[in-house]
């Protein structure tokens, strides 16, 4: 017998399946168990935002040994109960589907109402052997021109100009966002005739693996330089490919002209790329 019940919304008990949690949980969130002959089967956290009418189910998770019993549907009816108690009429669903691999999550969720999907962001795992091989082929370099310094050591004066630049452009372009969690030796930023030309915030994830926060070139110096060239240099500098084993660029559904980009460039070099989106349904 399959039991459904309320439980307390503490982040601690869903930072299995969503390790970003972080306590305390904004107020609308409800957590939900499912219990099978008194066995923890699975478990869902909605969190209800009553000013936009939505409500977003966080974690939808069922226990391996009790999938394909119902235990899974019986959750998300709860979680869609709760979202309409909390006064929202819209809910939605992230996923993270991993390309070439099956999505049976996707499939019980299209058969349960869920459409309107819409990307958020594209994650590539990029592979340092194969980027190195292509390196040499290509030969990409940057203008003699091109001056090289440490983003997190630009002046009052960059800095301003950064924040200028960056006001236009998508938030996960903004070279000094989380500037805490960037690499003081491998960020840079890129200068022409004086003017800020371009930069690249790297940040440190594990011994073996970086991460791409911002790659971005202005727009009138792409002529003679590439947010792929000046990645290029900073790897060549740093021995990034022999250092490093993995390299990850995550590309935002706001910076179309990145992801055909990625998609075209990167693809190929990637170990695995992995794509968030969001459905919705109304209720």
């Amino acid at each position: 017998m399959i039991i459904i019940n309320k439980l307390p919304a503490e982040a601690k008990r869903f930072q299995t399946y969503l390790p970003s949690l972080r306590d305390p949980l904004p107020p609308g969130a409800i957590g939900i168990e499912a219990e099978v002959d008194g066995l923890f089967a699975g478990t869902a956290l909605v969190i209800a935002h009553p000013r936009s009418g939505t409500g977003s189910i966080s974690v939808l998770h069922t226990q391996e040994l009790f999938r394909h019993l119902g235990v899974g549907s019986l959750l998300l009816e709860e979680a869609e109960r709760q979202i309409l108690e909390s006064g929202c009429r819209i809910s939605r669903v992230t996923l993270t589907l991993r390309q070439g691999k099956p999505a049976p999550e996707l499939e019980f969720l299209h058969k349960r109402g869920y459409e309107s999907e819409k990307l958020l962001y594209r994650t590539y795992t990029l592979r340092s052997a194969s980027l190195r091989e292509e390196a040499g082929k290509k030969r990409l370099s940057l203008p003699v021109s091109a001056e090289l310094r440490p983003l997190l050591d630009a002046t009052e004066a960059e800095r301003a100009e950064l924040s200028a630049i960056s006001a236009n452009l998508q938030s996960d372009l903004n070279p000094l966002q989380e500037e805490r969690l960037l690499h003081p030796e491998f960020s840079m930023l890129m200068k022409i005739d004086g003017r800020i030309a371009g930069w690249i915030g790297i940040q440190q994830l594990a011994s073996n693996l970086l991460l791409l926060r911002s790659m971005y070139v202005c727009p009138e110096y792409r002529i003679h330089a590439s947010g792929i060239a000046l990645f290029l240099e900073i790897a060549r500098r740093h021995r990034l490919f022999e250092r490093f084993a993995y390299q990850m660029l995550s590309v935002s559904s706001e910076n179309p002209a990145m992801l055909r980009l990625a998609d075209r460039k990167f693809a190929p070099h990637a170990s695995s790329i992995k794509t968030n989106m969001r459905l919705e349904k109304r209720l």
